[in-house]
């Protein structure tokens, strides 16, 4: 797959199609069944707190998703445009990132940019061997 990206504006109802084509694009890349939800659920956490710190410093950038499956490894990164001011993150961040940490194998936060990058890393399940048929 490589890389895809998707920017979306910064509106609530956008994070519902974030969530559906990070699970799209981890199912195709090979993603455990199992993972999807939490896929899902943590590309939602990171898209939402971007969302809400976009709208909170009445910035109407989009937010940019990329989704990468390289090396056996399926990686999402949310970025945002807002720069980091504050020494601390309040209350919601620090829910949102300990919720996306205990979703994702490895995740990670850093600056990027005028922004933040959220990335978030699974593992793809290696390619099932199929036995011949010898009967």
């Amino acid at each position: 797959m490589g890389t895809a990206s998707l920017s979306i504006p910064p509106a609530a109802e956008q994070v519902r199609l974030a969530r559906l084509v990070a699970g799209a694009a981890a199912r195709r890349c090979g993603v455990d069944e199992e993972v999807l939800d939490e896929v899902r659920l943590a590309v939602g956490e990171a898209c939402a707190l971007a969302v809400v710190k976009h709208q909170d410093s009445d910035l109407a950038a989009d937010i940019r998703i990329e989704l990468t499956d390289d090396s056996g490894r399926f990686s999402v990164r949310i970025f945002d445009q807002i720069p980091d001011t504050s020494t601390s993150p309040d209350y919601d961040e620090t829910m949102a990132l300990a919720l996306i940490s205990s979703l994702a194998p490895e995740s990670a936060v850093a600056q990027s940019g005028p922004g933040t990058v959220i990335e978030m890393v699974w593992p793809i399940e290696a390619p099932k061997l199929s036995r011949p048929d010898l009967g």
